[in-house]
């Protein structure tokens, strides 16, 4: 009996890494959203959530930690106990302007990055009676004796203005910077011709373009989107340079387990493919879904970007 009792003990103890290992997670996981309920950041959160509550058999509980243009909630991630049960939401440029403008307590290595995956491209637009065609009508004008074109933006700090920048520096021209309220009064002043252009995203204007209310001279990415096929990037115009877009993306803090990243990578990697979270994203999220190493390289691509636009024009 007492050879049996030992026996049983040895096996339980081999047994117990194992069971371990296949208990993750074994109570309801954090989700850390650094803006408000409603928007976009917190209704991706909410459908991604829905889809990878059965494969995590736990619930997923939203955070909404909003404030000083996320920063509050993304040092509320870095910070977070590395066990996996708390992870979050990570959204550019506003993550590593924070860096790039000394203000943040985290950086890039704070964080596991998961995976991205919204992605919002950038996009210069005019209103629908201007005189600009394409780039170089913009830049022509730009550089004629007495020039003062003005140039929408989301303000300091944005990718909007960060996009402005990037456009002076590779066109070689100035613009004065018009900040606005919010999307919808970009629209409003874009539209009623009060700016002669506008810094934007695909998602805020696609309707208007589509519709004939705005033009479109350049979407900000490196190939053409599908959303607006016929818009020309501003590098096959040949201004080189000009990338700017905003993204949405999960996180866990540095320093989790590899057992954790690899269920959580597992996981999202299967929501991403899932057709019913793909039919939900619809009109919805713009998806772009990147992996662990494909967004942590990112990542550190906006922390250059952000770093060198901070040199240039601090905010």
């Amino acid at each position: 009996m007492k050879k049996r009792s030992i026996a049983l003990g040895l096996l339980t103890a081999l047994a117990l890494p194992a069971m371990a290992l296949a208990a993750y997670p074994e109570k309801p996981i954090s989700v850390i959203v650094p803006s408000t309920a409603g928007g976009g950041t917190d209704t991706m959160a909410r459908i991604v959530a829905k889809f990878a509550e059965p494969l995590l058999g736990q619930p997923m509980v939203i955070v909404n930690k909003p404030g000083a243009g996320g920063q509050i909630g993304f040092e509320a991630i870095a910070r977070a106990k590395a066990d996996g049960y708390t992870i979050g939401c990570l959204y550019t440029p506003h993550l590593t302007a924070h860096v790039s403008d000394k203000r943040a307590g985290y950086t890039n290595d704070s964080f596991y990055a998961i995976a991205n995956v919204v992605t919002d491209p950038g996009i210069l637009v005019v209103p629908a009676n201007s005189p600009f065609k394409t780039m170089a009508d913009m830049v022509a004008a730009a550089k004629a004796e007495g020039a003062h074109l003005t140039a929408g933006t989301s303000g300091p700090g944005g990718d909007d203005d960060f996009a402005r920048g990037m456009t002076e520096e590779s066109c070689g021209i100035k613009l004065t910077p018009v900040p606005s309220k919010g999307s919808s009064d970009a629209k409003a002043t874009v539209m009623g011709g009060h700016v002669d252009m506008s810094f934007m995203n695909v998602s805020q204007v696609e309707a208007q373009i589509k519709s004939g209310d705005l033009r479109a001279l350049a979407v900000l990415t490196k190939a053409r989107v599908a959303e607006l096929p016929d818009v020309p990037t501003a590098l096959e115009q040949g201004y080189d340079g000009i990338f700017s877009d905003s993204s949405r993306g999960f996180a866990a803090p540095a320093g989790v387990s590899d057992e954790v990243k690899a269920k959580l990578d597992e996981v999202f990697a299967a929501v991403m493919k899932d057709p019913e979270f793909l039919k939900a994203a619809e009109g919805q999220l713009q998806l772009n879904v990147m992996d662990h190493a494909a967004y942590a390289e990112y990542l550190a691509e906006q922390q250059k970007m952000t770093d060198r636009q901070f040199e240039v024009n601090p905010w």
